[in-house]
């Protein structure tokens, strides 16, 4: 019989997080490291059910990615969730909400054209 070797795979490395603030709805994400802003680009109402349509904010960061916060509700509170351009539209499609898809669209280009 055929000896066979179990593939294995390395162990993982343990990724350090940076916690994510809990801020209220008014106030702008602070500077990660306090010399450079953040920038506020704008918002968009998300129709996740019923009445429930949260604001999904974007902000560019100072090294030019871009991020959205969405609050969601978790269980018996809202929280703050972190999301990408590309899962917004992607909701955006499955759900078949064009003004939706563009309205991501036009605050990502002008996420894009602040320097």
């Amino acid at each position: 019989m055929e000896h066979l070797e179990v593939l294995t795979t390395p162990p993982r490395q343990p990724v350090p997080a940076q916690p994510l603030l809990w801020l209220r709805d008014d106030d702008p994400l602070p500077p990660p490291d306090g010399s450079s802003a953040i920038t506020y680009v704008g918002r968009v109402r998300v129709p996740i059910a019923g009445p429930y349509r949260p604001w999904a904010r974007l902000y560019r960061l100072p090294d030019g990615r871009q991020l959205w916060t969405v609050r969601l509700w978790d269980v018996d509170r809202v929280v703050r969730r972190v999301t990408s351009t590309a899962l917004l539209i992607h909701f955006a499609r499955v759900n078949r909400l064009p003004e939706l898809e563009s309205a991501v669209r036009a605050l990502d280009r002008r996420g894009r054209s602040l320097s």
